[in-house]
């Protein structure tokens, strides 16, 4: 199914992550939505009444793939790349959705409702991530200890879900780029790679 062939609310939805993404959901007007959704305004409230209605659609999504990336079941025969490929997929999904990360205030503002659905998020996710990196210590692909895990998946999501502020507030960086975003991963994974086995047998040898 193409972007013209898709139903009016999904094509509304659609436009509005893109629009959202590139200037924030404060500065897109309902105008510009249906400009770019090509049709009237009086039809976008057909579909959504408010700027708010249109966020709790795109964070119902953005849960899902949320909760989606931290469940990921990993192929342990892929050794070392199978944690450095689950942590990737977190910061595809921060490109992906990068407003709801760059544009925290203004959406709480724009919709309350949201800040307690992200904290629950949080909650849920960081419990997914726990697993699976003590699946990833069961397969002998990371070394860490119990207090250790705790440790790795708190300064993970921190990193995770403040860098795009860090970029803005430290290098006032104003666009982000995916440049950007690949430079949040490296610092990911910097955390994790100490606990590598492979890593820990070069640096030992």
């Amino acid at each position: 199914m193409t972007e013209d062939t898709l139903p009016t609310r999904a094509r509304i939805l659609d436009a509005c992550q893109r629009l959202f993404n590139e200037s924030g959901p404060d500065a897109v007007t309902t105008a510009e939505i249906a400009r770019t959704v090509g049709i009237n305004e009086g039809n976008l409230y057909y579909y959504f009444k408010k700027k708010e209605h249109i966020l709790v659609a795109l964070f119902d999504a953005f849960e899902s793939a949320l909760l989606g990336v931290a469940a990921t079941p990993l192929d342990a025969r892929a050794g070392e790349e199978a944690g450095i490929a689950y942590l990737r997929q977190w910061f595809n999904l921060m490109w992906e959705w990068r407003f709801f990360y760059r544009d925290s205030a203004a959406i709480w503002k724009l919709a309350p409702t949201l800040r307690l659905r992200n904290v629950d998020l949080a909650d849920r996710a960081q419990a997914d991530i726990r697993r699976v990196l003590e699946k990833l210590i069961e397969a002998g692909l990371l070394q860490a200890p119990p207090e250790q895990v705790d440790r790795l998946v708190v300064n993970a999501w921190i990193v995770s879900c403040y860098w795009l502020d860090y970029l803005h507030s430290r290098h006032n960086v104003a666009k982000v780029e995916k440049e950007h975003v690949d430079w949040g991963f490296s610092q990911v994974l910097s955390l994790f790679v100490p606990f590598f086995p492979q890593r820990q047998d070069n640096s030992a040898g």
